[in-house]
This record gives C-alpha cells, sequence and structure tokens, in this order.
C-alpha cells in the first residue's frame, strides 16, 4: 500500500517539476538565408551552442553586433570545427537563417574563412 501511495505522490509532483525547454530553429526564419560580412568579436565552440559575435556595419554606419548560433561542440567538432576556428579579428562572411524577430540573432549555415576556406554547420 506504501508503494503505491508514493507512486500516486511522485505521479502528481512529476508535471510540476521545473521543464526546461530548447527552442531549437523555431527562432529562425529557416525559409530564408542571408549573407553578412564582419569581423569576428568572439567565438565560442561550447555547449549547449556554439557562438559567434560578429561585428559589422549597418547600411547607416552604425556597428552591429550579429550573434550567430549553431549546434553543440561535439557536433561542431565532427564536422571540421576546432577551438581555434576562428579567432578575433578575422574578417568573415557568415551565410545563415536570420532571427523572426527582427534583431541581429542567426543560425549559422556555413562560414567562409579569411583562408578562403570554407565550414558548415553540420545540419546542412
Amino acid at each position: 500500500m506504501r508503494r503505491i501511495f508514493c507512486l500516486i505522490v511522485a505521479s502528481l509532483l512529476a508535471p510540476s517539476a521545473p521543464v526546461v525547454a530548447h527552442h531549437g530553429a523555431a527562432d529562425f526564419e529557416m525559409g530564408r538565408v542571408v549573407t553578412i560580412r564582419g569581423t569576428v568579436v568572439d567565438y565560442q565552440l561550447i555547449n549547449p551552442h556554439t557562438e559567434i559575435l560578429v561585428k559589422t556595419t549597418s547600411e547607416g554606419g552604425d556597428p552591429v553586433d550579429w550573434h550567430v548560433e549553431s549546434v553543440a561542440m561535439n557536433m561542431m567538432l565532427r564536422v571540421g570545427w576546432k577551438r581555434d576556428s576562428l579567432k578575433p579579428g578575422d574578417v568573415v562572411s557568415v551565410t545563415e537563417h536570420p532571427g523572426k524577430n527582427g534583431k541581429p540573432a542567426m543560425l549559422l549555415t556555413k562560414i567562409l574563412l579569411p583562408d578562403g576556406r570554407e565550414l558548415a554547420a553540420p545540419y546542412q
């Protein structure tokens, strides 16, 4: 009887536990691809998402910091990315899916490195 009671209590409490949602690609316009050219400010090959900060200039001449996101580190490593693939100051062209909300945030498709090599995201 005690086990049944514990099971009932556990099943009632389980849905109330905090749920961590993962947005996936829902924040991005997957049917649209744009390319920006700019300077790498920061590059972090980390989990849960690889992050790249690229500084560009708007048509009006104002600086714009683009937050470029990709998948987890282990997935990036499998397709040729390394911790030193990008360095602050590198001038790159980044092709990506733009954010839906109009903010300068994008989901990486591929990047053209200063030496002419191209690295792609693993979900291509």
